[in-house]
């Protein structure tokens, strides 16, 4: 598991890729990674994790063909992107780190406009603009933004939360090493392992900058992965990051975010519990009335206790017309 040695020190960027089985797209994310027009040094660490197509292959030939940029960590068995980003963490000697999911795309100018932004603004993490892509074309991610804003203090984590502006996801951050180099993700998470990771991030962070440039485009596969998450379980994994996350929470603000977060997580799973077999439908609801006890996701609770904004309101309401409908269908399949 020793990386293959680059020539280059001290790059101003380390950009980290795990990859696992993506040959068809794998050698078009790395080239752009190579085709940077960032004019510093930045090292690409790609961590290959047992794959078992030709993407070891391509790995072992961007790493000798460019080995003064490319670093490759070759991981025997498959142990999940959480452990294969935690091995190129552990190698990565940048001022600013960054994730990079192997089938990906980094426009030439992102790797430029992030770190000018970070140096310009002195911020701990940049969040730059992610375009969803497709064969059918590209579109706005949900958290784009059309102005740029640096976010201080607690109000970093509560942005994080209310998932409007940034979300947890790996794609399109680049953050100081020295401030949260050592930090690592959590093993054994299936789903939101990277909100869990993010989330202690933004609470140890003085500024975030958002930025209003495209540095990420994230692609779209159409693999049924919804169906997936229920039958296999996962979502629960992604019920308790989500729920885990709010124990960074310090400020009222700041919880009063995280609760608008649970409930927009469990109106997400009771919409998609809509479309699935009944079977696994009739766990899941049970699931989500335990956490709606649990989270204690009462109207009068939210309207008054924790003082929701109309907006989240709005989504308690969603929730309940989602699960009726669930309910419906249940009823339907048993009749």
């Amino acid at each position: 598991m020793t990386p293959t040695t680059a020539m280059q020190s001290n790059p101003a960027i380390s950009l980290i890729v795990p990859v696992y089985n993506v040959g068809a797209y794998l050698e078009d994310g790395l080239q752009s990674l190579l085709q940077q027009d960032f004019a510093g040094n930045y090292e690409v660490i790609v961590v290959d994790d047992g794959s078992t197509d030709n993407s070891l292959a391509i790995c072992r030939d961007f790493a000798a063909k460019h080995a003064d940029k490319f670093r490759l960590i070759e991981s025997p068995a498959n142990a999940g992107v959480s452990n294969a980003r935690n091995l190129g963490l552990a190698e990565a000697r940048g001022d600013y780190l960054m994730f990079v999911d192997p089938d990906d795309i980094l426009p030439p100018s992102a790797l430029g406009d992030m770190y000018e932004a970070a140096q310009k603004e002195g911020a701990d993490i940049v969040k730059g603009n992610l375009l969803l892509f497709n064969e059918q074309g590209r579109r706005r991610a949900p958290d784009y933004v059309d102005r740029r804003d640096l976010v201080r203090g607690d109000d970093v984590l509560t942005t994080l939360y209310e998932h409007a502006r940034v979300r947890g996801h790996v794609g399109g951050k680049l953050f100081r090493r020295d401030r949260f180099g050592e930090l690592r993700f959590t093993l054994g998470v299936r789903m939101a392992q990277d909100l869990l990771y993010f989330s202690e991030m933004f609470a140890r962070a003085d500024s975030l900058l958002l930025l209003d440039r495209d540095v990420y485009l994230y692609r779209k596969h159409s693999t049924g992965s919804t169906g997936r998450k229920y039958a296999k379980g996962s979502y629960a994994d992604w019920l308790n990051s989500v729920e885990r996350c709010g124990d960074f929470a310090r400020s009222a603000a700041q919880r009063r975010a995280h609760k608008g977060l649970l409930l927009r997580t469990l109106v997400q799973i009771a919409r998609e519990c809509r479309r699935i077999d009944a079977e696994d439908a009739a766990t899941v609801l049970q699931v989500i009335e335990q956490k709606c006890a649990q989270w204690q996701m009462g109207l009068s609770t939210l309207l008054f206790r924790d003082r929701l904004s109309p907006r989240d309101l709005t989504r308690y309401f969603k929730l309940r017309l989602a699960l009726r409908q669930v309910r419906a269908n249940l009823a339907e399949a048993r009749a």
